[in-house]
């Protein structure tokens, strides 16, 4: 039956679309990357719109903070976080914003210095001169 069919359809892209808000969802797989359960220590409350290293992890794991505002745009009423892992053999480099190898990666127990920096220009136009 097709409606029943399109109900089944919808209700995975909705199982999808849930999960992948949860923080450290991961793909299959990622044991054989992280070689242990992750430390699930990050937290993207009071967080602005960024992406962060996940230092616990060894960077191997990085996390994009998303605020959620009320309908004025002045209030955070919850922000989500996405987990995301790198592929094998890399790690998350904060100064970059992007996975590499871990010998052109900024030091990984130094990145929650830059957390502010790296994420500051999110959103923001750049004057024209």
């Amino acid at each position: 039956d097709i409606i029943m069919k399109v109900v089944a359809v919808a209700v995975l892209c909705l199982a999808v679309v849930v999960s992948a808000r949860m923080p450290y969802e991961l793909p299959i797989g990622y044991l054989e990357i992280l070689g242990r359960e992750p430390a699930r220590v990050f937290d993207c409350a009071n967080r602005p719109y960024g992406f962060y290293a996940d230092v616990a992890n060894d960077c191997k794991i990085f996390h994009v903070c998303d605020p959620v505002y009320d309908e004025n745009g002045l209030e955070v009423l919850k922000v989500d976080q996405f987990s995301f892992l790198c592929g094998n053999q890399t790690v998350f480099s904060q100064d970059y914003l992007t996975c590499t190898y871990p010998e052109e990666a900024y030091p990984c127990d130094q990145a929650e210095a830059l957390y502010t920096s790296s994420n500051a220009n999110f959103g923001k136009i750049p004057e024209e001169p």
